[in-house]
């Protein structure tokens, strides 16, 4: 395609696109800037937001805790929690919420209508058991039941906030730390991180250098970047490369090589269809092609940010695209979703 021309007729100011097959990375094109009316251009270490992309992260560390023995994917997870706990209800009086029904958006769980949204310059920070007891406008209701768990799947960001505060009650770590031990730093990833709201760097990266988000109409959006309180599902930033050798490292695990974070079981069911629907494992989405042939994949859409990845984990090859710009529309009908089609027409399904 000629990219230059689809950026423009979508308004997006940078791309960042990164290509891996057979356990490499095969190839990075990079084009436009960080930041519109500036020299900064993309290239294949540009930082991006991930958006909820962050999810399949939190299912990585919670998957290897449970690996190790540390969780029980299938515990009432109140047996866990101790700052809060779920309300009782009909809904669970049989089915309890386990952690894979939260990693698989199959606990029972709506998110109340304009709920997560990012947070804006001046407000009070809310922390994950004020979002949990729904005492902030980020979620103004008490985080409960309102179905019966495995009885349907509904993605759900409040779900992954019962998460985070399961790992700190447990562990005594948030997310951001338990990611850059279990995930970040075993696989010596730099530029890769969860933004906590209060903070402007890590480990020597400043917030500046990273993209900043625009609207569908090209212009930078308000705050220059999108921070979420949800950090467990929302506030991961890094680049295509980084997110392509974590996904290779999930391909390699289920194959049985040599791999980081998981071993061939724990991959397996990660990328195993749970509970009542095909399309969803633990952390990610499941799909076929028009051949049948199995991918994964996991996207992200927040304020001034798109982004997508797509792998073929039988083949063992994907693609990740991530933009600095907000459609408005969703992956597969933006520019993400026409650079990932023509990815695979170019390698030919390969």
């Amino acid at each position: 395609m000629n990219i230059l021309e689809r950026m423009n007729h979508f308004n997006v100011a940078g791309v960042s696109v990164t290509y891996f097959a057979n356990g490499e990375i095969g190839w990075g094109k990079h084009f436009g800037t960080l930041e519109k009316g500036t020299d900064k251009a993309v290239n294949e270490s540009s930082i991006f937001h991930a958006c909820s992309i962050s999810k399949m992260i939190t299912s990585l560390c919670v998957l290897r805790l449970a690996q190790d023995g540390a969780l029980d994917l299938y515990r009432d997870v109140n047996e866990y929690l101790t700052s809060w706990k779920f309300p009782d209800s009909d809904f669970t009086r049989e089915k309890k919420i386990t952690l894979a029904n939260l990693l698989s958006h199959q606990a029972g769980l709506y998110d109340c209508e304009g709920s997560f949204s990012p947070y804006k310059r001046g407000e009070v920070i809310p922390r994950a058991i004020d979002i949990l007891k729904g005492v902030s406008h980020y979620n103004p209701e008490e985080v409960h039941a309102k179905f019966v768990p495995e009885t349907d799947c509904e993605y759900s960001d409040a779900g992954y906030c019962v998460i985070s505060q399961l790992l700190e009650d447990v562990f005594g770590e948030t997310i951001p730390q338990i990611a850059k031990r279990i995930v970040f730093d075993s696989l010596g990833l730099k530029r890769t991180f969860f933004w906590e709201l209060g903070r402007d760097s890590y480990d020597g990266i400043s917030l500046s250098d990273c993209a900043v988000g625009h609207d569908s109409n090209g212009e930078i959006v308000e705050d220059i970047r999108a921070c979420y309180p949800n950090i467990e599902g929302a506030a991961l930033w890094t680049t295509t490369n980084e997110l392509a050798q974590i996904v290779i490292d999930i391909i390699k695990s289920y194959h049985g090589m040599d791999s980081t974070i998981l071993n061939r079981e724990t991959a397996k069911l990660m990328l195993t269809p749970y509970g009542c629907s095909e399309n969803v494992g633990m952390g990610v989405f499941l799909k076929s092609d028009e051949d049948g042939e199995p991918y994964f994949f996991s996207q992200g859409w927040g304020v001034g940010m798109q982004c997508k990845l797509r792998a073929y984990y039988k083949k063992r090859h994907g693609v990740i695209v991530m933009i600095n710009s907000e459609p408005g529309m969703e992956q597969d009908k933006s520019l993400v979703g026409e650079i990932i089609e023509d990815v695979f027409k170019a390698t030919d399904g390969n």
